[in-house]
């Protein structure tokens, strides 16, 4: 009571102290207000990194039996770190790992790097170096857009694939506003071999052999 008092005091004293006093705050929060920066997408630092491993030409078991099963036990040892898990297909995967809330992207970037650059050397000469991206808001997508075909034959599902990827992907990344446009759950053409066993046998080779070739 007696501050409530005492401010009540003061105010009635020094009027012109106190109204120079608020358009001051007045001005400075109006100041202050135009120089915050406003974003839509703020820089919030998402703790994911990925490694994208590229290797042309290598069927999916393969290339996650010899490589992208080395590489994710080298960077198991990554200080922080809360999951890791991979996705491989025909030529290419892609290694996910996350962090706890709240480390450094930055440090856990270098160390991911240099996980990396010690496997190197085990890795087949004709391969790329692998790949390390530091997840970012703006790899969210904007929007989804599901398309299916109204038959569920096979040959329908070729052919809405290819369309998709020739024509609507690239008419949607001319856009201006379009900075890239991404395909999941697309249907690609394989080749079914059933080899012959009385013949591999014959000839002393396994499954495994096929495979490689």
């Amino acid at each position: 009571m007696g501050n409530i008092l005492f401010m009540l005091k003061f105010i009635i004293k020094r009027p012109i102290a106190v109204i120079l006093t608020f358009f001051g705050l007045v001005g400075l929060g109006l100041v202050t207000f135009q120089t915050l920066p406003i974003s839509l997408l703020p820089d919030v630092p998402i703790p994911t990194i990925s490694v994208q491993v590229t290797y042309p030409n290598m069927s999916a078991r393969t290339l996650e039996n010899t490589i992208v099963k080395s590489i994710r036990q080298q960077l198991l040892p990554i200080s922080q770190l809360k999951d890791i898990r991979s996705q491989t297909q025909d030529g290419s995967a892609v290694i996910t790992l996350d962090f706890e809330f709240g480390t450094n992207t930055d440090y856990a970037f270098i160390e991911v790097n240099e996980q990396i650059d010690r496997i190197t050397g085990q890795l087949p000469r004709e391969m790329e170096r692998p790949r390390v991206v530091k997840a970012n808001l703006t790899d969210i997508p904007v929007f989804y857009m599901n398309i299916s075909p109204k038959l569920a034959a096979t040959s329908d599902k070729l052919e809405l694939s290819d369309f998709v990827q020739s024509v609507i992907k690239r008419r949607i990344e001319q856009l201006p506003e379009v900075a890239f446009a991404d395909i999941s759950g697309w249907v690609g053409a394989e080749i079914l071999i059933i080899p012959n066993e009385a013949i591999f046998q014959s000839l002393g080779l396994k499954m495994t052999d096929l495979e490689q070739w």
